[in-house]
């Protein structure tokens, strides 16, 4: 609660470790993509700073400067206790924002009384994944889904393998389109290589044939200017032949009623070296066969409803990117052969976990296997892309929300190549065997932050939703529409579909509005501090985490912390994003958190605008010269930022109401960072 040098500097080292680590990945994140998890370190500082009186304490515990990452170091329990001078299990714990369960996991090691919460379904199936389960069955759990993952994927390989070349990993297809101007069949691509590293520099070549068609040639060490070049780009195409450019109403209706798609090369495995080959008559064969299965299959498939047909719900805009290109429903957003296949391995899971006897142990492996589907479904859609200079696919979601991606790999399943099943069963495994650590579960419900609770807090530590900086709810839909048809014989409390009642962001796909998305946030946040400060022993203490670069979404924090009659007694900067992340350009959020420190309000205090201003400006010139200048010029100007508006939320959360000796002017967040 007081920001000395001393904790400033840590916190400092604590971000360096952060920084490293979201580059690292821990295993726990490697359990299904979520949005915004925080690095383990944080929460463990945060912990620890929470509940320790003596900052030397807190360092030793944090493990910082070894040869590994500090996450893969677990704190001594009993020197912790110690210092601590009561039994860890005294203090409740809560986050009611649970998310991945990454705040919550280091509270947890330390053997602190932990409960956390989250009200999109996802993500409490998630931290039944890594909170609940591990803890409670140990490492055999990872032994046994790796034995049942196997006999679900050696199942489907024996159902739908003939509809693949059996050497081959990745096959390389692009979205086409026909030329307005004169007709020829032009291929989308945003760059011609298909790989550009230090030993193989690949890509293809668009020859035009007479009948308006393309054939694709394989260049081996294409020069670099060849390599940029493009078919679109920026939503537009060039036709391959009159060199007309095509704009992004007549490219996207194309898609959606042609639906026009051409493997155009693919890569094997032959002596352990990967290779890239043109297309064969046999390639083409297995895809026109798969078609035909999955239309003879259809009706039967639909009757077991095994076939995703709901429609894509907006996230962040009125209409969908995908729905341009003619796409409504999820099952839409596969091939016919990427459709089959994970159909055929949903089925497949449903099958296999019959035989599990135990019915509690049938539904945790259920869970596991589920997010090994919905984990090769991320890697294997439309909206997978091809890394070109890594040789590997990313996934549909490190976009955050799915997009079209004109040239888009298509994983084989089966083999070991980024998103297979077998590479994604290893994530799963090494995650499961991580969590396996805690010496016990945490408390997990798939509660509302604002539903009453009975139980009182100590500590609460919690990372809100960030305004529009994620659409949770419509945004899960992406793996929840799978995961249900595959639980909901044994997951009976679970909703079909995500709820977004109290889904407390701002969505502007939900309601066709960004003002009454942006009113649904501030109603959302208020409801949701007000709750907290009712969960929240008198004495307790309450951390939040925020990070967004809208004033508004700033401002709407502070008039909650107000209104929810609590105090900021600190705040710090720290980095909580990596910035290899792909979503560094254009995110809403920063690379760095701020962390506030609440307790609760006691008394009405009100103060005018005009006075405090002084305060304010004394504040954070204290801030500054607690840090030393050669430091200060080191620090991104994004981070002094934050540090900034968290020393005017201090300033300001002192009071009850603000007033203005003006007549008829509230003051806001804005006009005092002005």
């Amino acid at each position: 609660e007081e920001p000395t040098v001393e904790l400033l500097e840590l916190f400092d080292k604590v971000s360096e470790e952060a920084a490293k680590e979201k580059l690292a990945v821990p295993p726990i994140n490697k359990m299904l993509y979520y949005w915004t998890r925080k690095p383990l370190i944080v929460g463990r500082a945060v912990a620890l700073a929470s509940t320790l009186d003596n900052i030397e304490d807190v360092k030793n515990l944090l493990h910082l400067g070894r040869d590994k990452r500090a996450y893969t170091y677990t704190p001594d329990v009993n020197i912790y206790k110690k210092k601590l001078s009561r039994d860890p299990s005294e203090i409740k714990v809560l986050d009611p924002f649970g998310g991945g369960g990454n705040l919550i996991f280091e509270s947890k090691r330390l053997e602190l009384n932990c409960t956390s919460a989250d009200y999109n379904p996802l993500a409490y199936l998630i931290q039944k994944a890594v909170l609940e389960h591990p803890a409670k069955y140990g490492e055999k759990l990872a032994e046994d889904f790796e034995k049942y993952a196997n006999q679900v994927i050696e199942m489907t390989k024996k159902d739908i393998g003939q509809f693949y070349n059996k050497n081959d990993l990745v096959y390389f297809w692009n979205w086409c389109i026909k030329c307005p101007h004169c007709e020829q069949r032009i291929p989308l691509t945003n760059q011609m290589w298909i790989t550009n590293t230090s030993k193989k520099k690949i890509g293809v070549r668009f020859h035009v044939t007479k009948d308006k068609n393309f054939t694709t040639e394989l260049v081996e060490n294409m020069t670099a200017d060849e390599g940029k070049q493009y078919t679109q780009k920026g939503g537009k195409a060039i036709c391959i032949s009159c060199k007309n450019t095509i704009d992004d109403k007549i490219l996207t209706n194309d898609i959606a009623i042609r639906k026009d798609r051409e493997m155009i090369a693919r890569m094997i495995n032959q002596n352990k070296k990967r290779q890239y080959l043109s297309v064969n008559k046999n390639s083409i064969e297995k895809i026109e066969s798969v078609k035909e299965k999955l239309i003879s299959k259809w009706s039967e498939l639909e009757k077991e409803n095994l076939i995703p047909l709901e429609s894509i719900r907006a996230t962040d805009s009125t209409d969908h990117r995908i729905w341009r290109y003619g796409m409504q429903n999820w099952n839409n957003f596969f091939s016919e052969r990427q459709l089959y296949a994970h159909i055929t391995f949903l089925k497949n899971i449903k099958l296999v976990s019959k035989n599990i006897s135990d019915e509690n142990y049938r539904k945790a492996i259920l869970l596991y296997l589920g997010f090994l589907l919905c984990k090769h479904i991320d890697s294997n859609c439309f909206g997978t892309h091809w890394h070109y200079k890594k040789e590997n696919s990313e996934g549909a979601l490190s976009l955050r929300t799915p997009h079209i991606i004109f040239n888009f790999p298509e994983i084989y399943p089966f083999k070991k190549v980024r998103g297979s099943l077998k590479n994604n069963l290893k994530n799963i495994y090494d995650s499961i065997n991580f969590s396996s650590k805690l010496n016990s579960s945490v408390n997990i419900f798939n509660d509302s932050v604002t539903k009453n609770s009975e139980m009182k807090y100590d500590l609460i530590i919690t990372d809100p939703p960030y305004g529009d900086d994620v659409i949770y709810g419509e945004g899960s839909d992406f793996y929840y529409i799978w995961l249900s048809r595959c639980l909901n014989e044994e997951f009976t409390e679970l909703p079909k579909m995500i709820p977004v009642e109290e889904d407390y962001c701002s969505p502007k796909g939900r309601f066709r509005s960004k003002l009454l998305a942006d009113e649904f946030f501030e109603k959302g946040l208020k409801k949701s501090f007000v709750s907290l400060n009712k969960k929240l022993k008198d004495d307790g203490l309450l951390v939040v985490f925020f990070a967004h670069s809208s004033i508004n979404a700033w401002n709407t924090l502070l008039i909650a912390i107000r209104d929810a009659k609590f105090q900021i007694k600190s705040s710090y900067s720290i980095h909580t994003e990596s910035t290899q992340n792909v979503l560094a350009r254009g995110k809403t959020s920063f690379m760095s958190s701020i962390i506030v420190v609440c307790r609760k309000l006691k008394e009405e205090k009100t103060a005018y605008f005009e006075d405090i201003i002084p305060q304010t400006e004394d504040n954070v010139k204290e801030m500054i010269d607690k840090i030393p200048p050669e430091k200060l010029l080191t620090i991104p100007i994004t981070d002094l930022l934050i540090m900034v508006y968290g020393k005017v939320l201090e300033t300001c959360t002192q009071f009850t109401e603000l007033k203005s000796y003006e007549k008829d002017f509230t003051p806001d967040f804005e006009t005092l960072i002005s």
